[in-house]
């Protein structure tokens, strides 16, 4: 049976272990890196990092701070710049990248849950956008010479003319 001196000791014993991680390097060139994106706040004191970080270290800094695995999938998505590898993913992190630039919620990643993850995708980057997805349509030229015409008369691109004409259909239907 433990005693609240014993419990005491252990708690101070693993904050110093935590005390000690934030002290390390890649704990600092991390949480610099995202204060200085303005991707993070940080209430200690932290230099600035404006160099790009690995994401090993990201997923090393995330044991200590849990808010840097939840946004790393999303900033893999939306600002790749920020990290030197980005090619080489651990296979958990690929899935949850993957099911991120598909927009859909994707499966927990190292004990954070997925749509704490996906909360994070429209707050990067370009705010409240997520990313959209390619898609590839055969047109008969009849069909490209009207969305040509309508594209120059409402002075928006293809696609956005494309998602207008999507969105009054869905309209008239709810209507029916």
């Amino acid at each position: 049976m433990s005693t609240a001196l014993d419990l005491q000791r252990r708690a101070k014993r693993r904050l110093a272990r935590v005390a000690k991680k934030r002290r390390d390097p890649r704990y600092q060139d991390v949480l610099g890196r995202f204060v200085q994106a303005g991707v993070l706040l940080s209430n200690q004191d932290v230099a600035l990092h404006r160099d790009r970080v690995s994401v090993a270290d990201v997923i090393w800094a995330g044991s200590v701070e849990p808010r840097m695995l939840e946004l790393l999938p999303a900033l893999l998505v939306k600002r790749p710049a920020l990290f030197v590898d980005t090619k080489a993913l651990p296979a958990d992190l690929a899935s949850v990248v993957q099911a991120l630039r598909a927009n859909r919620v994707p499966p927990a990643f190292r004990g954070i849950p997925g749509r704490a993850i996906y909360d994070w995708l429209p707050r990067v980057g370009h705010k409240n956008l997520v990313p959209s997805r390619m898609k590839s349509f055969r047109f008969t030229a009849s069909d490209l010479q009207l969305l040509e015409e309508l594209k120059r008369e409402y002075e928006v691109t293809e696609t956005e003319l494309v998602r207008r004409a999507l969105r009054l259909l869905a309209d008239r239907k709810r209507r029916r």
